[in-house]
């Protein structure tokens, strides 16, 4: 049963409602959004990034963004994606965590799937913070890609060899076995997946 585009609407500001219900009352200050921009950001592909896109952009030591991981401190240490900080989603607006935010940056937001990543982007749009976007899939998307990437089948695209090829050399990199600067034959000749663009900014919008 599809939901119609008011239910979704209404379970929409609920959720959001519930998400600010946990977090301190004086360190969130709510922007108001309507119904039918939050339905339409929510919905909105263009505020994903993708895995791959991600680990091109540290490859290529791309200026002027921030990935956020939001997972628990544990979780964090066990694992993450090279260069990321970890602002756990309980944190995010307390004083350490704006004081690591960098606001003129893209943000990519970070969790194991997109759920709570989700919820993180809610709460940052609500404190008027732009160019924020979720990575699809999250650590459990990006450990699957880059530890074990599927192999095409012979019949396959180019891009498709391409993007395998790219996610088998990358791999080391995207799971911190491997430095970036020390590594200087991934850095020049990693093969280019799919070309890849950076989420187009919106007037007055953007996000998950």
């Amino acid at each position: 049963m599809k939901l119609s585009s008011k239910m979704l609407g209404f379970a929409t500001l609920l959720l959001l409602a519930v998400i600010l219900s946990f977090a301190p009352v004086d360190q969130v200050a709510v922007k108001p959004f309507s119904e039918e921009e939050l339905v339409h950001q929510l919905n909105n592909k263009s505020n994903y990034v993708q895995a791959d896109q991600l680990a091109h952009m540290i490859i290529d030591k791309e200026p002027g963004f921030q990935v956020i991981d939001i997972r628990p401190k544990e979780d964090y240490q066990k694992y993450h994606i090279p260069g990321s900080v970890n602002i756990p989603l309980d944190e995010l607006f307390n004083n350490k965590g704006n004081e690591l935010i960098i606001p003129s940056y893209m943000k990519i937001l970070v969790s194991n799937g997109n759920t709570k990543a989700g919820q993180a982007w809610l709460l940052m749009r609500s404190k008027g913070y732009t160019e924020t976007y979720v990575l699809h899939g999250g650590m459990n998307y990006w450990v699957g890609v880059f530890t074990n990437p599927e192999k095409p089948a012979d019949i396959a695209a180019d891009d498709e060899f391409f993007t395998y090829q790219f996610r088998k050399s990358a791999g080391p990199v995207m799971m911190g076995t491997e430095s970036i600067v020390q590594n200087t034959e991934v850095e020049t000749s990693v093969p280019k997946a799919v070309i890849r663009k950076r989420p187009a900014r919106k007037k007055g919008d953007e996000g998950c």
